[in-house]
């Protein structure tokens, strides 16, 4: 069996290696788990090729193969995939690939494709969903606003929520947990640059000083930070300018502002619908200018008076 695993959920990536591992024998596991770089096609190819020793399945899995990396060489290394017998369980991971690609196509002629994008942030509804189904798999009972929490504490990162729900369930001891005890013990670490954004374009200075506070105390870049926001308004701008401008189909407005997913314009119409395109505009020009700024050295206490400057500007509005 030949598989090609896409995307950046790395929990559900796992999860898909921990299937295919248990099909093994755990005692041979060390003779039958192979893992190659990208760079060592050859020698995966070669070995997932030959019988296990025990005459069982065998695991290849070749990782970090976003395709562009290989040329006419590996292309007919890959001729050999039709060789790759039926009790080995040949894998390549990649991030993202170009389906245009010839490697590509050859690939998937013989392999099943599997992706698995990671939740967007704002996709809060597919975080709680995720949530509820892991809870669900393992036995855990949550209540329905623990569940909520539980989103917003730890956003689309499905690695954390996994090691949190587990040990939920070891304080559980099978009864349903509420709000209260599933606050005590997940704390929230999703202050993420994405929040802090939305708190500057509602005007909300005190969450703005706490989110900024967090993702400090925390030793986030601060280009990291202004990069995100950066980014972030300048998409709530394209968006405003485009609706103004009388532009009312989503899959249009998805194309002229360069949105990979026309599902996220009916959250960004949401975001942008009582927020001036002036106070945007301004906010744009003020972190190209912050931008410029960290690149010359400036220190965190620039960052926190132009943020808090750029949240008065929606404060008025």
């Amino acid at each position: 069996m030949i598989v090609l695993l896409t995307g950046d959920n790395q929990h559900a990536i796992q999860e898909q290696f921990n299937q295919y591992k248990a099909e093994i024998d755990a005692q041979w596991l060390t003779f039958c788990y192979h893992r190659f770089p990208a760079d060592r096609l050859d020698q995966a190819i070669s070995v997932a090729r030959t019988r296990s020793l025990t005459g069982g399945k065998k695991l290849v899995i070749v990782e970090n193969c976003h395709l562009k990396q290989w040329g006419d060489t590996e292309l007919e290394t890959l001729q050999q995939l039709v060789q790759v017998p039926e009790f080995t369980i040949l894998v390549f991971v990649a991030t993202t690939v170009d389906k245009r690609l010839k490697i590509y196509k050859h690939i998937v002629k013989y392999a099943n494709l599997f992706e698995f994008p990671l939740i967007p942030p704002w996709r809060t509804d597919l975080i709680e969903k995720a949530i509820a189904t892991q809870a669900k798999k393992i036995k855990l009972v949550l209540s329905k606003d623990a569940v909520e929490y539980l989103a917003e504490a730890i956003g689309n990162d499905m690695t954390r929520a996994a090691t949190e729900l587990r040990k939920l369930y070891i304080y559980s001891i099978g009864r349903q947990l509420e709000l209260a005890e599933v606050k005590e013990l997940v704390p929230c670490q999703t202050q993420n640059s994405l929040q802090l954004a939305s708190a500057i374009r509602q005007g909300e200075s005190n969450q703005v000083l706490h989110l900024l506070d967090d993702l400090l105390s925390r030793s986030e870049p601060l280009m990291v930070i202004v990069t995100t926001l950066l980014t972030q308004f300048r998409t709530w701008l394209w968006v405003k300018s485009a609706i103004v401008s009388g532009i009312k189909k989503d899959s249009e407005l998805a194309q002229l502002c360069n949105i990979s997913n026309p599902n996220r314009i009916y959250y960004l119409r949401q975001e942008v619908a009582n927020t001036s395109i002036n106070a945007l505009a301004k906010a744009v020009t003020m972190m190209l200018d912050l931008e410029m700024s960290i690149k010359r050295g400036a220190e965190s206490k620039n960052l926190l008076l132009i943020i808090l400057s750029v949240s008065r500007l929606f404060k008025l509005t």
